[in-house]
């Protein structure tokens, strides 16, 4: 069997839960082909765990004449009249649709290098680029394409999606919650068989932690990109307010984004430059050992601008399998994993006071805390495990 993958970007520190999944393809016996929609990035670190995948990936340029013209010698009235609606779908977005045309001719490459190589499956990884390029190559002939939907590819803007998943031989989505905005949103979807597969991680080789989460030091741990959506800002103003009655404590910070410098000045400014360390970006093995030692894991969420949002945020699954307590907030398909009071604690987005009594309530009786995170492994092992879900996602591929 041989699957082409498109994704958005690679490497991509933050997208552990994709290389997961493309790594347990390949250890399943499935030949695996990566294409990334933008250029290599070359300062982007890889994971350990997904060395295999460095020498799967092609990378295209953008400058296809040949692709193209074969394309359009081809297929000329489907792949025009696809153009023009991908163009009309885009009006109201010129950003996304100036991208999407300058795409055309390395889908069209992408789909022919696929076909060639003997693919007989092609599967985009978000439903923004990667389903584009798919759906633009399906149109020129291509492979039967599926697409997994996620987060901000379908809540930010629904333009060509009732195109391209219309189109499409299988629709994933990672939560009950996109299953259901799709549904309601989407033109074509009402009735659509979408399958509900969540992100999943690796829980067989994860040794979960038994021990008590320490209170002396109190250990906050976020992992996560810095940016809006994240909400790291609230989790900030929480420290202030809940620093006083957490005793000794260290929160730190693994990740990297746009607004990290921002936020080491405010953290500085709010007088936590002591207590708060920015890690930056880091190996997944320093990531594993920073759950291991933290008292409890936090994933302060919000929906940010133009509406982006989490899905499930893979964070929060990866600290109930290292059995480490939860906090986040109830949006999106949050809810599907952390169960308040029973597999974690939930807070409102942006409600620093909530979240600081969320830190007090677990310092307060850390053996109730450790029950939640034992709790939220057994959830973990039943729906979130990468065995059994990428079994589930290659049936989809190959039926």
């Amino acid at each position: 069997m041989k699957l082409a993958v498109i994704v958005t970007e690679f490497p991509k520190s933050t997208e552990t839960f994709i290389y997961r999944d493309l790594v347990k393809f390949i250890e399943a016996g499935v030949d695996v082909r990566l294409y990334h929609v933008a250029p290599f990035r070359h300062a982007q670190p890889l994971h350990g765990f997904a060395a295999p995948l460095r020498d799967r990936a092609v990378d295209f340029s953008f400058v296809q004449p040949a692709a193209l013209a074969r394309a359009l010698a081809r297929r000329p009235a489907a792949l025009t009249a696809g153009i023009a609606r991908m163009l009309h779908a885009y009006r109201r977005h010129p950003r996304i649709a100036a991208k999407s045309l300058a795409l055309v001719p390395k889908a069209l490459a992408i789909a022919e290098d696929a076909r060639a190589w003997g693919a007989t499956h092609v599967h985009a990884e978000f439903a923004g680029h990667p389903a584009t390029a798919a759906w633009l190559g399906h149109l020129a002939g291509g492979l039967p394409y599926s697409v997994s939907c996620r987060a901000h590819d379908v809540f930010r803007t629904q333009s060509l999606l009732a195109e391209k998943l219309g189109a499409a031989a299988a629709v994933r989505a990672v939560s009950d919650f996109g299953r259901d905005f799709l549904r309601g949103h989407v033109t074509g979807l009402a009735t659509r068989d979408i399958h509900v597969i969540h992100s999943s991680v690796d829980v067989g080789r994860i040794e979960p932690v038994e021990a008590i989460p320490a209170t002396d030091p109190f250990r906050i741990l976020y992992v996560g990109a810095m940016e809006p959506k994240k909400g790291v800002q609230h989790l900030l103003d929480a420290l202030v307010i809940a620093g006083p009655a957490l005793g000794e404590w260290r929160c730190d910070l693994i990740g990297h984004g746009p607004d990290a410098e921002t936020l080491r000045a405010r953290a500085a400014q709010l007088g936590l430059a002591d207590r708060v360390r920015f890690h930056g970006a880091q190996a997944f093995e320093v990531v594993a050992e920073s759950y291991r030692t933290a008292s409890v894991c936090v994933a302060p969420s919000v929906i940010g601008p133009n509406g982006r949002q989490e899905g499930i945020p893979n964070v929060m699954i990866e600290a109930l399998a290292y059995q480490r307590p939860a906090i986040t907030t109830a949006i999106s398909g949050i809810p599907e994993l952390i169960r308040d009071g029973d597999t974690g604690l939930l807070v409102p987005p942006g409600d620093a006071v909530a979240l600081a009594t969320a830190f007090t309530r677990v310092l307060a009786d850390p053996h109730a805390a450790l029950a939640m995170a034992k709790r939220g492994r057994a959830h973990v092992e039943a729906e979130f495990d990468l065995e059994k879900n990428a079994r589930r996602q290659l049936a989809l591929f190959f039926p």
